[in-house]
């Protein structure tokens, strides 16, 4: 029998048995907070007739990674930035970082919105950017709720350390790359129900907050009047088992209003994370 040889050409080389494992590419994780900061929040969609525009959604952001299996391989970057999501983006968003990844199947993305006082300004004012990291806010948002002939103005600072992990990402690395967005999701500040699947976006009881704290009603809703404002009786705003970060019972808007906080951040528009790790 005559023996044949057989030659590895280099169209061939993956056949011949070199080296299959996939290659390194890249992750660019971005944050954009849709339609709805950067147009506003239409009348259509509050059960109740109000619209919402935001002058400023600012965000302090970062620290975006990505995981190859529980308790595998973690990649990112840990820079923070001051975005406003309020300023118009055609759609795209910001670029937060973009860092190498090995290659690999990556089914986890995590990142934070927290107070960093070390984080850099992207598009934001400068005289803001210092402003929100010497109150340390995460997120601050500045803005009009509008009825008709009516108006409430809106300028809002929460401190709240929210880290979202475990996101839901199904992306193979093979030399490519590949976008994650936070997706920042204004409307669930105004959602009517905390445990519902399916909430209203509503406004009125906030423009009823006006004054609830004894001051004269000025259009303009405080953190005080929040907090002057039972909920326990309302029909909707339920919370069911939900607790304050500390521990307490959810009764007043600001408390409430706080907890819708923490539900804003999604990935890839709609894409929920698993575990929201929330820092008073």
């Amino acid at each position: 029998m005559r023996k044949i040889s057989l030659v590895c050409i280099p169209v061939l080389a993956a056949a011949c048995g070199s080296d299959d494992s996939p290659a390194t590419g890249s992750v660019t994780a971005t944050v954009y907070g849709e339609a709805f900061i950067e147009q506003g929040i239409p009348a259509d969609v509050f059960t109740d007739g109000w619209s919402m525009s935001f002058d400023k959604f600012l965000v302090s952001v970062g620290n975006p990674k990505t995981m190859a299996g529980e308790g595998g391989l973690e990649v990112g970057a840990d820079n923070f930035l001051i975005v406003d999501l309020a300023q118009p983006s055609d759609g795209e968003g910001y670029d937060l970082a973009t860092f190498d990844a090995p290659g690999g199947d990556y089914d986890h993305y995590g990142y934070q919105i927290t107070p960093n006082a070390g984080a850099t300004g992207l598009n934001a004012d400068a005289a803001d950017v210092a402003e929100m990291k010497a109150a340390g806010y995460s997120i601050w948002i500045q803005g009009t709720a509008t009825k008709g002939a009516e108006s409430f103005d809106l300028d809002w600072g929460f401190a709240l350390k929210l880290t979202y992990a475990h996101c839901e990402m199904n992306q193979r690395m093979d030399g490519n790359s590949i976008v994650m967005q936070t997706t920042v999701h204004s409307d669930h500040l105004f959602y009517d129900d905390a445990i519902s699947e399916e909430p209203g976006v509503a406004f009125q009881i906030v423009a009823d907050a006006d004054g609830a704290d004894g001051t004269t009603p000025d259009n303009a809703i405080t953190f005080e009047e929040l907090e002057a404002t039972d909920i326990r009786a309302e029909e909707r705003y339920q919370v069911g088992s939900i607790t304050t970060p500390t521990g307490e019972p959810i009764e007043n808007l600001l408390q409430y209003i706080q907890h819708q906080t923490t539900t804003v951040g999604h990935v890839n528009g709609e894409g929920h994370c698993e575990d929201t790790i929330v820092t008073p």
